[in-house]
């Protein structure tokens, strides 16, 4: 129901938006520029006529009095372009190839007529845009077929774009600023707001895989011009493949296997290298329908991949449970039922033989995931006008990780669905006028849960309150001694974004103005019910209490006798709780928000040699709203402490009409090989919905304004935090709220963030196939999201101090009693503010280079030098140290990376001998490569060293904090992970009780990052146009240890500094993520 409610709202939003134009980043390519003669006079009122080489699209236009003329929004391929004038020789340019994003510069230059000649010119492989003022960076279809990608991946592609670091920031954004887009249409999960595709799930492999083969070409754009919204990082963009009028396709195997695969230089000695298999088969399909009128695409792709698990686990088996039993018996103690069937229905019984022992229970079964993901595409030249485009992507997959314990039926399981939908109609008006509308749904639906989560505890007579059965499952049980269950409760979201988007250029003498808008809606089933299970803790010291009651008769305590794992087993069977919570009511909210936005930009060319970009966009996003149950916000002026939306409040926080962002950019055409270019622009930015809803940094507040105390249905921790006992059937928890509570609330003045983005650089064309750039980019962020505790104790070195009052006598400690609200509030603990106060600042140095079939070369490099410093680097899980002083949190970004390198090369070698033709032709050789510096690290106090219960203290440097042996060291047990030492614990010492560190944020450096993938490719023709396509791919072929970040959560710990993983171990993609272990992976392709 709520779905048909979400789809009428999108029809009725087209049918309003079909009076007025509107618009978003171009997924297509141009061809524009003026026609002149041999002088470089302007040839006024010539007439163009545009080909499609591959599809028969034709286009006709005709130059303005000033001798301009532009082909707007046309689908990716080459085209030749005829030009005629009266007294001049008719010309003709091919191979003119269109990129995503970029408006190709074609000034041809007309001779006088001779006896009919037509002057035929083939277009530069690479030439440099001397109008746009955009940076926009693409990778080609032969880059994006070629290019060895670990994992098939697309996202690893945008590494390749000057400004992008190693963390996935682009320009100084933060990480979840970048807008996804397939085929123009959003692709973005707005819960994190990261891409739908491609998203990892319970690990760093991707849940659902848009497939590399149905894609065309990749493209990022950044400093981009009005026409470029929604976020202020980049807008990165994905086309897919067109039929064309001929029929082409393919059948591929990709086989990876740990057979081929260096075991990780962090495994211990005595541990096998693990089972790491990655198998990705499919085809794919394209051709005309009717030649030059109607054409269709179609891929399909499966991926399979298995990571094999490792590592003991402690289970309560028999023998424990003997132990336990005898130990309860001797005191007089009577085991309950209820646990002892709680226990054989929730623990695995131990695999390894013997007494009751550690690490007695080895699960052999490994972590695995599959998707199948399919693509359709019809492409409809309806007639020399107009063209119409159909677009369906559909990815279905399921992940099972591992999880805390290394159990099976506590694997973690994350189901991904992700569909993306896109209608676009392009329309020549006019010569002059051509219009791009656009429909685009996009859906993504992921969740998580126990492996196994039917289990119907209170059906056992351990009554936990879950009375619904989309709840069931293990509550999250720790015994001391053995491995806990009921790590994972039910999460997840269930998001839809439905867009209308549109787009018209209209060219008008040496002005190309191009004005539209969008409208957006965003709808998420928010399913996070984190603690509803109810969480409880046995750990041997509650007979001390319950064993002395009268309840219990005879009974003896035995909090000192035998083992501790006995004594906490003893407890659980005999349903001795030493604490336990629950979180009661309902999380669950469907939430939608309203987004508009207006465009208007003009590109005038002033001269030959001067082109000024200018335009303005208005852009709103309005509050969110829910659908069924509340939000609300703190109100200290309210009786409750609360204003319920709705009821109290008409919005979550205010309207904002007032987001009016500028652009200014110019090209200025030094000389023919010369372009100087610069860019300025105001970027508003869209907020990511988990700050508002799923938001845990610490300090125990609410998760979310879903879950205040408050209203008809209120949220609230139900918790006992001294031993109890759990009776058969009875619920042991509070049905109501009988302790202090933590409060979420958005600021009154939450504005959108937003970022000021600019940019100077130069670019030169080296050769006809080569272009360098090199400039200096910058940003600034205001009013970024962020999370502040507004109701922070003050600090303290004895927190848990008493101060009473009189009349009547009554205690709290002095963190309680010192926060600001307190007097009126005396029950609500942090009160965690999500609001706009963040901060940021970038700049950068950035260089490339890129060549296009250079004697068969195709390649890429570019390098960045950049700082990004910020008050708070994210949203979600975030605090600062000390929420009273957040000028005191500026410093270096936790995604900054000051050194990023990539590259690619693609090359085919020229047959090298003609009497062994089969042998010698038809190879080829590509490599991939990553190269980045240190990313900043903040070594925390672990523990409450100031007393306000933030728990965000830092650590204090008072020394070098570089280790100066770094090698790898291996752990006393042989089967431990090796470790190596990255920092000095000794660099670091804790602040005094009752302070603030004055260390600031990102004052050291984790490991950096290198890795070289290559393959080689060996063609050879089968029949006419079937070849068959053997690949050799080696992943990190120099085997370089790429670390993880080394542990710096507490300076007294024995694991601080240490790093004791690989990167892609620690992301969650052993052996498969970017940069592990050195593999291989092997392919067979038919291609046609």
């Amino acid at each position: 129901m709520r779905i048909t409610r979400f789809f009428r709202s999108i029809v009725a939003s087209l049918f309003v938006l079909l009076t007025v134009s509107l618009s978003a980043q171009t997924f297509r390519g141009g061809i524009a520029g003026t026609v002149l003669d041999s002088t470089g006079a302007v040839v006024p009122h010539a007439k163009i006529t545009l080909l499609g080489q591959d599809t028969g699209l034709t286009r006709g236009t005709e130059s303005t009095g000033d001798g301009t003329y532009s082909f707007q929004d046309l689908p990716l391929g080459k085209y030749s372009i005829t030009i005629s004038a009266p007294g001049f020789s008719e010309t003709k340019i091919t191979d003119v190839e269109t990129r995503p994003g970029e408006v190709y510069a074609l000034s041809p230059k007309l001779s006088v007529a001779t006896n009919n000649l037509v002057v035929e010119v083939n277009a530069a492989d690479v030439a440099i845009d001397t109008v746009s003022s955009t940076n926009t960076s693409v990778v080609n279809s032969r880059a994006v077929a070629n290019i060895p990608l670990n994992g098939r991946d697309f996202t690893q592609l945008i590494k390749i774009t000057p400004g992008v670091n190693g963390a996935g920031s682009i320009n100084g954004a933060r990480t979840n600023q970048n807008n996804w887009q397939i085929d123009g249409v959003d692709n973005n999960d707005i819960f994190h707001n990261s891409q739908g595709s491609n998203q990892g799930g319970v690990s760093g492999v991707a849940g659902v895989t848009l497939p590399i083969e149905a894609i065309d070409q990749f493209s990022v754009q950044s400093q981009g011009n009005a026409e470029v919204g929604r976020n202020g990082g980049g807008a990165v963009n994905m086309v897919v493949k067109s039929g064309t009028n001929l029929f082409h396709g393919s059948a591929y195997y990709y086989l990876r296997n740990e057979y081929f695969a260096a075991k990780s230089q962090m495994l211990g000695d005595a541990v096998r290298k693990p089972k790491i298999r990655n198998n990705q088969f499919g085809g794919s399909l394209g051709g005309p329908i009717k030649r030059d009128k109607l054409f269709f695409f179609v891929n399909y792709e499966r991926q399979k991949y298995i990571i094999g698990a490792s590592g003991a686990a402690t289970e309560p088996t028999d023998q424990w449970v003997n132990q336990a039993t005898a130990l309860l018996n001797k005191h007089n103690v009577p085991v309950n039922p209820t646990f002892v069937n709680v226990l054989q229905t929730l623990w695995p019984r131990g695999n390894k033989p013997g007494a009751a022992t550690v690490g007695n229970y080895v699960d052999p079964r490994p972590q695995s995931g599959y998707s199948d993901n399919s693509v359709g595409k019809i492409d409809w030249n309806i007639n020399s006008k107009q063209t119409l485009s159909v677009r369906a992507f559909i990815g279905t997959g399921r992940q099972l990780g591992l999880s805390d314990p290394p159990i099976w039926e506590y694997y973690q399981v994350a189901p991904t669905h992700v569909h993306n939908y896109a209608v676009t109609h392009n329309w020549m008006l006019t010569d002059h006028l051509s219009n791009q509308a656009l429909i685009g749904v996009n859906y993504f639906g992921q969740t998580f849960n126990d492996n196994v989560h039917n289990q119907n505890i209170p059906a056992l007579g351990f009554n936990t309150g879950v009375t619904n059965p989309s709840l069931y499952g293990a509550p999250n049980i720790k015994i001391t001694g053995f491995d806990n269950v009921g790590p994972t409760p039910p999460l997840g979201r269930q998001d839809y974004t439905g867009h209308v988007t549109d787009t018209a250029t209209l060219v008008w003498g040496k002005h190309q103005f191009r004005f539209g808008g969008e409208f957006r809606r965003n709808y998420m089933n928010l399913l996070y019910q984190r603690s509803v299970r109810g969480s409880y803790a046995f750990d041997g010291t509650s007979s001390a209490t319950q064993a002395t009651s009268t309840a219990c008769g005879s009974c003896t305590p035995y909090t000192t006798e035998g083992d501790a794992n006995t004594r906490a087993l003893a407890d659980f069977l005999a349903g001795y709780a030493a604490n336990g919570s629950i979180v009661r009511g309902v999380l669950q909210r469907d939430v939608f928000v309203n987004q508009w936005d207006i465009f208007a930009q003009d590109q005038y060319q002033v001269s030959p040699a001067l082109t000024l970009n200018y335009g303005v966009r208005w852009d709103y996003s309005g509050p969110v709203y829910s659908t069924n149950g509340t939000f609300s916000n703190f109100n200290p002026n309210a009786a409750s402490g609360f204003s319920i939306v709705g009821q109290d409040i008409d919005t979550l926080y205010p309207r904002r009409y007032t987001n009016v962002a500028p652009r200014f950019g110019f090209s200025s055409k030094v000389s023919n090989k010369l372009v100087v270019r610069g860019t300025y622009g105001l970027f508003f930015d869209l907020p990511n919905l988990n700050g508002f809803f799923d938001n845990r940094p610490g300090n125990n507040a609410a998760v979310g304004v879903q879950a205040n105390n408050i209203g008809a249905s209120p949220v609230f921790t139900a918790s006992k935090t001294t031993a109890f006992t759990i009776a058969t059937g009875v619920d042991p928890l509070p049905s109501a709220a009988t302790s202090a509570f933590g409060v979420a609330t958005v600021s009154k003045d939450f504005k959108n963030a937003y970022l000021q983005n600019y940019n100077l650089n130069l670019e030169y064309q080296l050769s006809r196939n080569t272009v360098a750039q090199v400039g200096y980019v910058g940003s600034v962020g205001r009013h970024l999201f962020n999370v502040r505790d507004i109701n922070q104790a003050q600090p303290s070195a004895t927190p848990s101090a008493s101060v009473c009052t009189s009349n009547p006598v009554t205690c709290t400690s002095f963190q309680q009693s010192s926060r600001p609200y307190f007097s009126k509030f005396p029950l609500f603990t942090a009160i965690n503010q999500f609001e706009s106060s963040g901060g940021s600042n970038y700049s950068s140095l950035q260089a490339s280079v890129r060549t296009s079939n250079f004697h068969n070369l195709t390649a890429q490099a570019s390098y960045t030098y950049g700082h990004a410093l910020d008050n708070v680097s994210g949203t979600r899980n975030f605090a600062p140290q000390n929420s009273l002083n957040l000028p005191a949190e500026y410093g270096t970004a936790d995604f900054d990376i000051k050194h990023t390198f990539n590259g690619y090369v693609v090359y085919s070698i020229p047959e090298f001998s003609s009497r062994l033709k089969a042998l010698s032709s038809g190879w080829e050789v590509n490599s991939f490569m990553t190269f980045f510096s240190g990313s900043a690290l903040t070594p925390k106090a672990g523990s409450n060293r100031s007393g306000t219960g933030e728990n965000q203290d830092r650590a204090t440097l008072v020394g070098d904090p570089y280790n100066t042996n770094r090698t790898v060291t291996a752990a006393t047990s042989a089967t431990a992970n090796k470790t190596v030492q990255w920092l000095s614990a000794s660099a670091f010492t804790l602040p005094a009780l009752g302070t603030f560190s004055p260390t600031t944020r990102g004052t050291v450096r984790g490991p950096g990052f290198g890795t070289v993938d290559a393959s080689v490719v060996k063609n050879t023709t089968l029949h006419e146009n079937v070849r068959l396509q053997l690949r050799a791919e080696m992943f990190n072929i120099f085997n370089r240890l790429n670390l993880a970040k080394p542990s710096v959560s507490n300076p007294t710990s024995s694991n601080f500094g240490k790093s004791t993983t690989t990167v892609g171990d620690a992301l969650g993609a052993p052996g498969l993520g970017s940069g592990e272990p050195f593999n291989m992976q092997f392919a067979a392709k038919i291609v046609f």
